[in-house]
C-alpha cells in the first residue's frame, strides 16, 4: 500500500526527520528551519493542509510539520548551500488531478474577490467585518450578486465549458447554480462546525434558528408577518439540513471534495434543451472528475472506510441535493403564488431546476 505524507497527504517518499512525508514537505521544513523562517497566519491557525493547497498558510503547515513529529535538530545545517539534490517523484502521473486542481486554485482567488464585491462600503477595508444574520431581501441580493461571479470562476475553470454555445452554458448553470449555492452552505458549515445557521458567500448568515429573521421585510411591504411566513416555509430550513449539511458534515466532506461534488452538479445531463454534444462532452467530464475525485480519496483521505465507498457516501448526496433545491423553489414559487413574501424575479428564474 502507498504510505501517505503525515503532513499533506499527498504520496510519502519516506521517512525524514522521524516521520513520514512527501518530497515537498520535506523541502519545505529542511528550508524553514535551516534559513529560521518565521510565517504568520493570516486566519485562525487552523487551515487545513492538503496537497492541492498546502502552499496557501505555510505558517500552518510548518506547525502540522511539528505536530505529526518532525524534528529540527534532523536538518543538516546549511545543507542548501551546496545546491538541491533532486527528489524521486512517485506516482506523479497516477495521482494527476488537474480537472479538480485548477478549480481548487481558481476557487481560492473567488474567496478573494468575494471579499471585495460584499464588502460593507460604509466601512473601513481595514476592519474586520462582523457577521450578521440578513433577511430573504438581503440574501438574495447577495445571491445575485454571486452569479456573475460563479459563472466567471466556472468559465476559467472548466475550458470545455468555455467552449460551449451560450443557450448551451445557460442551461448548466440555471440547473447548477442554486443546487451549488445549497451545497457551498453545507461546505462552510463543515468548516465551521454549525448548521444551526447557514453561512454565505458575503460571511454573513441566515438564522434558521430563528426564521422570522430571514422572513422579515425591512420595508414593511409584506402582506403577512414575518412570524406567519416562517410557519410556512421555515421546514425548508431543516429540508435543506437533513439531505445536504448533515451528510457533508457527518462524512467530514473537506474542500476538494465538496468542488468535486460541485464540479459533477455542473456537468449534469437529461437537462431540458440541453444538446447531444453537450450531453456528450457532460458525461465525458463526469467520468473524469469521479476518476480524479477516487484517487484523491485512496491517496489524500485517510479514512476507515474504503475509497470507493466514501466515493458512493458523496455521490449520494447530489440526489438530495437536487431534491432540497426543487423544495427551495417551490417555496418561492408557493410565496409567489399566495402573495406571502416577494421573491427578486431575477433570483426566481436562476433557480429554476
Amino acid at each position: 500500500m502507498t504510505k501517505l505524507c503525515e503532513v499533506c497527504y499527498d504520496a510519502s517518499t519516506g521517512t525524514h526527520f522521524g516521520v513520514q512525508v512527501c518530497s515537498a514537505c520535506t523541502a519545505f521544513f529542511r528550508r524553514t528551519v535551516s534559513k529560521n523562517q518565521r510565517y504568520r497566519c493570516k486566519e485562525k491557525k487552523a487551515c487545513e493542509i492538503l496537497s492541492t493547497i498546502r502552499n496557501i498558510c505555510k505558517s500552518c503547515r510548518f506547525a502540522k510539520c511539528l505536530a505529526v513529529g518532525m524534528k529540527k535538530d534532523g536538518v543538516q545545517k546549511f545543507r542548501d548551500v551546496y545546491g538541491k539534490r533532486e527528489c524521486p517523484r512517485v506516482l506523479t502521473s497516477i495521482a494527476s488531478t488537474p480537472i479538480l486542481d485548477s478549480l481548487v486554485r481558481n476557487y481560492t482567488h473567488l474567496e478573494n474577490v468575494r471579499q471585495v464585491i460584499h464588502r460593507d462600503e460604509t466601512k473601513s477595508v481595514f476592519l474586520e467585518k462582523s457577521p450578521r444574520a440578513l433577511n430573504y431581501k438581503e440574501s438574495i441580493n447577495v445571491f445575485l450578486k454571486e452569479y456573475q461571479l460563479v459563472e466567471d470562476w466556472i468559465v476559467n475553470s472548466f475550458k470545455e465549458f468555455a467552449m460551449f454555445p451560450s443557450d448551451q452554458k445557460s442551461v448548466l448553470l440555471r440547473n447548477f447554480y442554486l443546487q451549488f449555492v445549497l451545497l457551498e452552505g453545507g461546505h462552510f458549515a463543515c468548516q465551521r462546525g454549525r448548521s444551526d445557521i447557514t453561512y454565505l458567500p458575503s460571511g454573513d448568515y441566515i438564522d434558521c434558528v430563528n426564521p422570522e429573521t430571514y422572513y422579515n421585510d425591512p420595508d414593511g411591504r409584506q402582506p403577512i408577518s414575518a412570524g406567519d411566513a416562517a410557519k410556512m416555509f421555515a421546514s425548508s430550513f431543516g429540508t435543506y439540513r437533513r439531505n445536504v449539511t448533515h451528510p457533508m458534515q457527518r462524512d467530514h466532506v473537506d474542500q476538494f471534495e465538496f468542488l468535486a461534488l460541485s464540479a459533477l452538479t455542473l456537468f449534469d445531463t437529461g437537462l431540458e434543451g440541453q444538446s447531444e454534444e453537450n450531453i456528450e462532452i457532460c458525461r465525458r467530464m463526469r467520468k473524469s472528475i469521479q476518476r480524479e475525485v477516487l484517487l484523491y480519496c485512496k491517496l489524500k483521505r485517510r479514512t476507515e472506510l474504503d475509497a470507493s465507498i466514501r466515493l458512493g457516501n458523496m455521490l449520494s448526496i447530489l440526489p438530495n441535493l437536487q431534491r432540497a433545491a426543487r423544495r427551495f423553489h417551490e417555496d418561492m414559487t408557493l410565496s409567489n403564488v399566495m402573495n406571502a413574501y416577494s421573491v427578486d424575479q431575477k433570483f426566481y428564474e436562476l433557480g429554476k431546476l
